[in-house]
């Protein structure tokens, strides 16, 4: 047999040989089993708390899923069916919005709730962030314009 020929007879062999592996392969690929790209969008899928708790200066405060500092606004009240802080006020205060609620470690998740538009108040405080505060613990608004409050662990505005 020529040379020529033997090496097309190697060459349709590899090419088999890997067309081979590579429906084996594909094969395993849409066997049922456990995929390793599922158990990694399970982990994906593990939601943070929208509210958790955290240790400041001022004692135990809420904080968002970052640790964030979260503060109630005094003319809202209890009432969480409206925000007063509209027309450039949420551009200093964003409005803590969510579409599902986790409560942290310690807090009663039957005081947390969506309000008007997806804000999230707990124990019947609208919450919400200052863009003051550059670090999570920050508590730089604290008492701002005498009606923005921390609000503690409790879900009630610290007001000293």
């Amino acid at each position: 047999m020529p040379p020529r020929n033997i090496a097309r007879l190697l060459l349709v062999a590899l090419l088999s040989a890997g067309l081979g592996v590579a429906v084996d392969a594909t094969a395993l690929a849409s066997s049922p089993g456990k995929d390793p790209s599922a158990a990694s969008a399970k982990k994906k899928k593990k939601k943070k708390p929208t509210v958790k708790v955290a240790e400041t200066d001022l004692g135990e405060i809420l904080v968002d899923s970052k640790g964030r500092t979260l503060y109630a606004f005094d003319p809202d009240g209890i009432n969480i069916d409206v925000s007063n802080c509209a027309t450039g006020c949420e551009q200093a205060w964003p409005h803590l919005t969510a579409k599902k609620l986790k409560a942290g470690k310690g807090l009663d998740k039957s005081l947390l709730e969506l309000g008007a538009d997806n804000q999230v108040a707990y124990n019947g405080h609208l919450l919400y962030r200052y863009v003051g505060d550059t670090a999570p613990g920050d508590t730089t608004g604290q008492g701002v314009g005498g009606v923005w409050h921390v609000v503690d662990a409790d879900g009630e505005p610290i007001t000293t």
